[in-house]
């Protein structure tokens, strides 16, 4: 797997999750579960949330087509790799404290999905 195909994966993923985020984060909230109107601080949170996975979309779409060995592919990768294991790590918590539903699996999986591909591009062999 080549770092194209996971900026773009990876991308993809992220656009679609920050754009409900950012613009229906009470629909979003209530696909897992949670109560919340317009207005409430769940959902004024989540729309951070949602503006930040924009925004790591449009990097990761923009360094697609950079050479694997730059500076900016690396660091992109240790980021993807660090957002993914903590992603992870809190969607853990969230299904093991928290009152959560069964779409709590999806966050577990993609979380996981993309730690172990992010990890791979990380410690491959060049």
């Amino acid at each position: 797997m080549t770092h194209k195909n996971v900026f773009v994966l990876s991308g993809v993923v992220l656009l679609i999750f920050g754009l409900v985020w950012f613009l229906i984060p009470n629909v979003g909230l209530a696909v897992f579960g949670h109560d919340v109107q317009v207005n409430d601080l769940a959902a004024i949170l989540t729309r951070y949330w949602g503006s930040a996975f924009i925004a790591i979309a449009v990097i990761l779409w923009l360094t697609r087509s950079a050479q694997a060995d730059s500076i900016g592919v690396k660091a992109i990768t240790y980021g993807g790799f660090a957002l993914a294991v903590t992603g992870l790590v809190a969607a853990v918590i969230d299904w093991l404290y928290g009152n959560p539903n069964a779409v709590i699996w999806l966050s577990i999986g993609l979380y996981a999905l993309f730690a172990v591909l992010y990890g791979i591009l990380l410690f491959k062999k060049a």
